[in-house]
């Protein structure tokens, strides 16, 4: 059960903030990561009974989940009271579910890639209300993060990328977003220039710079749950 409450004024900034893709288009098209143009709003937030205040909420999605309605969110306990947190969470990644009104395929797929061994976020449902109207349930994922990285890998500073319209190819390189205090970007390079090698020499240039054995489970995984959005 999630209670959000906040100035009127500052949802209806939030639920009807667009994305504008004109900052990545002519000559900018595909010069750099796809950043969230998505304002943080100060509100008090109940989870389970448990309620903090001063808790950052903004809109997320890139476009096919856009809604002014039901838009998914992100809630930052910590955004503007440092080192704020709930039950051993920094933060909220509610979806608004828009092309699924099961409300349970992020859950089930990731179960999938879980059993494949790939490093899989926590999921589950939450009932969001804000000021007194009840949103409906969302899909409440876990966020990619320093926390997350600590659970599936030895070491939590290593480098994290997120690919959005991104490819290890020229250009299409310029998108991934580094999401780490780390924003080195020598091991896409070198993947890309790995990729490049006659297929007869592939897996050995591979090798060095990916687990290929935990890829192709994961790219199965993709296969078998139909992802219509991923790198398979």
């Amino acid at each position: 059960e999630v209670s959000i409450t906040m100035k009127p004024e500052d949802w209806d900034f939030i639920r009807t903030q667009v994305r504008d893709l004109s900052a990545n288009a002519g000559d900018k098209c595909m010069s750099g990561p796809f950043l969230s143009p998505f304002v943080y709003k100060p509100a008090t937030v109940t989870v389970n009974g448990q309620t903090l205040a001063n808790v950052g909420v903004r809109k997320k999605g890139f476009l096919g989940s856009l809604d002014d309605n039901k838009p998914s969110l992100k809630i930052k306990f910590d955004k503007f009271a440092p080192g704020q947190e709930l039950f051993g969470l920094e933060r909220l990644t509610l979806n608004n579910d828009k092309s699924d009104p099961s409300h349970v395929r992020q859950c089930l797929a990731l179960a999938v890639f879980a059993a494949a061994g790939a490093p899989t976020p926590r999921c589950n449902v939450a009932h969001v209300t804000v000021n007194g109207q009840d949103l409906g349930v969302f899909t409440h994922l876990e966020s990619i993060k320093k926390r997350f990285l600590a659970r599936h890998f030895a070491d939590r500073e290593g480098r994290l990328f997120e690919g959005t319209l991104s490819d290890f190819r020229d250009k299409w390189l310029n998108t991934f977003e580094s999401k780490t205090d780390d924003p080195d970007r020598s091991a896409l390079v070198a993947m890309k220039t790995a990729l490049e090698v006659p297929d007869a020499g592939l897996e050995a240039a591979l090798a060095p710079r990916i687990d290929v054995d935990k890829f192709a489970a994961f790219w199965a995984a993709e296969v078998l749950v139909q992802h219509g959005d991923g790198y398979a």
